[in-house]
């Protein structure tokens, strides 16, 4: 590297007097330690003046507070912040405020002795330096005011290059990066700070330019700055990414400013730089989150406003409210709001956006004034209301409000939160309606009912059961079972009602006890209801009769056996050994046995029964004798015929007591219960599943989370699929394309999954999967799977599109709910992204289809299409405002692609019912514009293409200019094609006939000016 020399001979203390930079350095007493000519010449003082003066008799009243302030956060070690803004009194009299930076003074061992300051004026951008010095050092001191230092001359060059002279102790003082250059761009000088920052050493800085330091491009840059402050003369601050030896980077701020030496010579410049990468990184990760606020606000699924007010009001419970309210009300305008708010209230946003829409969002003061005094006095509110959108639907709509604060406590504005819930009300309304039913049911039913809880504690009961009893509701509710049974063992029934928790129900008999103490026989059926608690579900049959009429089987044994014959069960009567007795047809039937084979033989033999684990019950009939009490076997048990047929049996097996109380044998009954827990799970699959696809549905979806197991599970990828433009593709192609394309994503998402995931449409377009033990590398290969398969597959001609996010569970102490907006929010974002284009296509699709089905209303369009735009550039429309006519001339007829054929080309008069359905395609065009981004702003022109000058068209009735222009230009070329144009279902009329017609509807169902325009402009 070679180095370089320098002519001129001006002191370094002169350098800081040529500073347009203003410099002073205070004690922490208040001292005026030093000042710089800048800094005495924009105050007016003398120096003698200046330098008996101190900072408290420099600053303006106002302005002492605050440095008082700032010299104690000195004193603490603390660098004051960014740039400060302080009132300086002139020698005039003069208040002047200066800007700058205050930052901490050291001594040699870095002790903090006061502050030097910086204040700039000049600079095209302002920035902010901390810079700390030696203070309180009687040489440095001295040499400072002498402004000369001896040896050199008053030399400055050459005491910046001597790294031990007092210039250089001075520069060594600064904590910031501090360089001199000369006009040929060769550093003179620089301080230990900066050479440390670019990892060289002084002697390897100072002789040599950026092209010996840094990379060409960078020392470009700094180059091109250096020539730009020669040229205009103007300090210049600037911030870059820095590059240094050790590869590393630094973001810097640099403040650069022109010195002249004697006579005005320019001699070069002057650089203080600061690293402030931390303060860069934290503000792009501020810029960041707020960027992610912002998409969080307008991807919201539930709609968010801001209702602000022009000036803050106070707010205080109880104390003038009446004013404030009214104030407030009136006061709030809509600011901001999110597209789901749009969506909520199928109102445009400038609608929205209105002042009186404040009653809207929220509520009228005069109706809902207890409503804002709870919302203001306690910052949030939460209702619920029901609204009419602007097509006469209702809603309701469940709101959340905030309150918005400015520092002092005053209130802004309100922050709103809306989401609709008729579904959810809905399905209340209709849970209630099933409550109301089912307790009708109970309260009408003969069999009487109560429910028990775990503690065996009555909790509920119908009238049946109270007039059994002889109760009344209020006597029985509350009290515990063993009050109503007689001679109910405590630790039978435990045993009982432990049974009754593991196989879920039970059918046994008991003996309860009236009111006035007489005793009837019941049979109970009991099934456990496990929700947040358990309970459990009595039925209560009288069976009094029905053991009066067993005690006369013993009697007469030959009606016994009749009676067992004829009933509709299935019944086998055992001795005392269990060997079958008797068995009636239905037990022959189901058991494979005939009754002279199975007599004498043991029950086990002839009734195989297992449980639901497979295991074969022991002979039941024994086992009732043996324990001298009904046993009952729940619908989970099979039989097992002699030919290995299978069914399912609900049994009860009783005990035969004899005239002197002996057990003489059993009597076991059961019936074939297979058909009906086949219709019950029927019945189960249909509320578990979507009746379009096939798929689960919601229900399921939130059992199978409350269900999840975490160990086999984990890690557990929850994948939301949208399928993109159903509500178009149900517009355009009908309702049954629409099914049949859902149809298509299901059989897409089932054919690329693995058996064991979870497959679900939760409604709508959406469909939910849930993928046990799958990474994030899995889900991802997934999506990338269903993209390719749906990219293959189309619909009537439309390919399938899907917007797909997912999330990754890896443990249960993840919450769903958040990994499921999460994923959700993925998928609005890969909807955003690709939903446009899809309804693009699809919309040429459904011209192409249009032009296939019906090419005479092709044709036509495109004929109206060219003569509207020939028309707009005669009326003086721009290019882009005849591009917008042109095209929507060209759709205007698009919603005829949902007419049938043979109403458009028929030759006679339609009835009325007939010309409804053609009228509606102005109405269909319009919802199909209004569904694609690109063509959204024709679709009110479309849709009034039909309407009257004199307010008699279709379909909104609306007259003269409240017509849209383009509407009326395209009405009228419309109506020339159709006259003059060839069409199957009539003649053409010539030019000269159709210009009467013209004139004949002018001012009628034509824009008379625009009609004579036409006329004269075009025809």
């Amino acid at each position: 590297m070679e180095n370089h020399t320098y002519q001129e001979k001006p002191t370094w203390h002169e350098m800081l007097n040529y500073s347009s930079t203003m410099i002073q350095s205070i004690s922490l007493a208040g001292d005026l330690l030093y000042f710089n000519e800048t800094l005495r010449e924009a105050l007016g003082y003398k120096e003698e003046e200046l330098k008996r003066k101190t900072i408290w008799s420099l600053l303006h009243w106002d302005s002492q507070k605050t440095y008082e302030s700032i010299l104690g956060e000195i004193q603490k070690g603390h660098a004051p912040a960014g740039d400060r803004s302080l009132s300086f009194v002139k020698a005039s009299g003069e208040v002047v405020m200066l800007t700058g930076t205050i930052t901490l003074a050291r001594d040699s061992e870095g002790t903090i002795i006061g502050t030097t300051e910086f204040y700039k004026t000049l600079a095209v951008i302002d920035g902010s330096y901390n810079i700390n010095i030696h203070e309180n050092m009687p040489a440095l001191k001295k040499e400072l005011s002498k402004g000369t230092v001896t040896p050199y001359d008053g030399n400055m060059i050459a005491g910046l290059e001597d790294l031990g002279s007092p210039i250089n102790r001075f520069l060594d003082s600064i904590y910031d990066l501090v360089f001199f250059k000369d006009i040929h761009g060769i550093y003179r000088g620089c301080n230990k700070n900066f050479a440390e920052f670019t990892g060289l050493t002084k002697n390897q800085i100072i002789g040599h330019s950026d092209y010996d330091l840094y990379a060409k491009d960078v020392a470009d840059l700094f180059l091109s700055k250096d020539e730009q402050i020669f040229r205009d003369l103007t300090p210049r601050k600037n911030e870059e990414w820095v590059y240094k030896v050790d590869g590393s980077r630094s973001f810097v701020e640099t403040l650069k400013t022109p010195y002249f030496g004697p006579h005005n010579t320019l001699m070069g410049v002057l650089g203080i730089s600061r690293d402030i990468t931390e303060r860069k990184l934290a503000e792009e990760k501020l810029a960041e989150n707020e960027r992610m606020l912002n998409i969080y606000f307008t991807q919201s699924i539930s709609g968010k406003f801001f209702m602000m007010l022009d000036e803050p009001v106070k707010w205080v419970m109880g104390e003038g409210q009446e004013e404030a309210l009214v104030k407030i009300y009136k006061g709030l305008r809509m600011q901001r709001i999110n597209p789901a708010m749009v969506s909520l209230y199928n109102i445009s946003e400038d609608a929205l956006l209105e002042d009186a829409i404040v009653k809207e969002v929220f509520t009228d003061l005069e109706e809902g004034k207890d409503h804002w005094i709870e919302l203001l006095n306690h910052g949030n509110h939460q209702m619920v209301v029901k609204k009419e959108r602007k097509n006469g639907k209702h809603i309701y709509i469940s709101s959340d409000y905030t309150c918005l604060y400015d520092s002092y406590g005053q209130v802004l504005g309100i922050f709103g939160n809306q989401r609709d819930i008729t579904s959810e009300v809905r399905a209340e309304k209709e849970r209630k309606s099933r409550e109301r039913f089912l307790q009708k049911v109970l309260e009408t039913a003969k069999d009487g009912y109560y429910a028990v809880d775990q503690d065996l504690i009555i909790t509920d009961v119908n009238e049946a059961y109270c007039r059994m009893s002889g109760y009344s509701r209020e006597e029985i509710i509350g009290t515990s079972v063993f009050l109503h049974t007689i001679a109910e063992d405590e630790e039978a029934v435990k045993r009982r009602t432990e049974h009754i928790l593991k196989e879920g129900s039970a059918l046994f008999e008991s003996r309860h006890r009236r009111k006035d103490g007489s005793a009837f026989d019941v049979e109970i059926s009991v099934s456990v209801l496990e929700d947040d608690k358990t309970i459990f579900i009595n039925f209560i049959r009288d069976i009094t009769e029905r053991k009066q009429l067993e005690s006369f089987f013993l009697i007469e044994k030959d009606l016994f056996k009749n009676t067992i014959h004829s009933a509709a069960d299935a019944v086998i009567s055992t001795d005392d050994e269990g060997k079958v007795v008797i068995m009636n047809n239905m037990a022959e039937y189901l058991t494979g046995w005939v009754q002279e084979e199975a007599t004498g033989k043991y029950l086990e033999d002839v009734l195989n029964i297992t449980d639901k684990k497979g295991y074969r019950t022991i002979n039941i009939a024994l086992e009732t004798m043996k324990k001298n009490e009904t046993i009952e076997l729940s619908e989970d048990h099979k039989l097992i015929s002699k030919d290995c047929s299978e069914v399912f049996v609900e049994l009860t097996a009783s005990p035969i007591s004899g005239s002197n109380n002996s057990t003489i044998g059993a009597v076991v009954m059961f019936k074939d219960v297979t058909k009906r827990r086949e219709e019950m799970k029927n019945i189960e699959d249909l509320s578990y599943r979507d009746a379009l696809t096939g798929l689960y549905n919601r229900r399921y979806l939130n059992d199978f989370i409350k269900n999840l197991d975490d160990k086999l599970s984990m890690p557990l990828t929850i994948m939301v699929v949208d399928v993109n433009g159903l509500k178009l593709t149900n517009d355009a192609f009908g309702h049954s394309t629409g099914d049949e394309l859902l149809r298509t994503v299901a059989g897409i998402c089932k054919e690329v999954t693995r058996v064991g995931d979870i497959v679900c449409r939760t409604g709508g377009d959406e469909f939910v999967l849930l993928l046990p033990n799958s990474d994030r590398a899995q889900a991802k290969a997934l999506k990338d799977r269903i993209v390719s398969v749906a990219s293959k597959t189309h619909v009537d001609s439309l390919q399938v599109s899907l917007a797909i996010g997912y999330s990754v569970m890896r443990s249960s102490e993840d919450h769903f709910e958040e990994l499921f907006t999460e994923a959700d929010n993925n998928m609005y974002r890969n909807k955003l992204r690709y939903g446009k284009t899809v309804k693009k296509r699809t919309m040429e699709k459904l011209v192409h289809k249009l032009g296939r089905t019906h090419p005479e209303v092709t044709l036509h369009s495109q004929a109206v299409a060219t003569l509207s735009s020939k028309f707009a550039q005669a009326l003086g429309y721009d290019e882009k405002q005849m591009e917008k006519v042109y095209t929507a001339g060209k759709f205007h007829d698009i919603g005829k692609v949902m007419v049938p054929k043979e109403l458009l080309h028929r030759m006679g008069k339609l009835s009325d019912k007939e010309l409804t359905q053609v009228r509606k395609h102005a109405e269909i065009g319009y919802q199909l514009l209004k569904e694609v981004d690109d063509y959204k702003h024709l679709a009110e022109i479309v849709l009034s293409h039909h309407e009257w000058w004199n307010g008699t068209g279709y379909p909104q009735n609306i007259k003269g200019k409240d017509i849209p222009e383009a509407s009326r230009i395209i009405a009228i070329a419309d109506a020339y094609e159709t006259m003059t144009g060839k069409h199957s279902y009539r003649q053409p009329m010539s030019k000269e006939e159709a210009i009467l017609e013209l004139r004949k509807y002018a001012g009628t169902q034509f824009d008379p000016e625009l009609t004579k325009l036409f006329i004269e402009k075009i025809l």
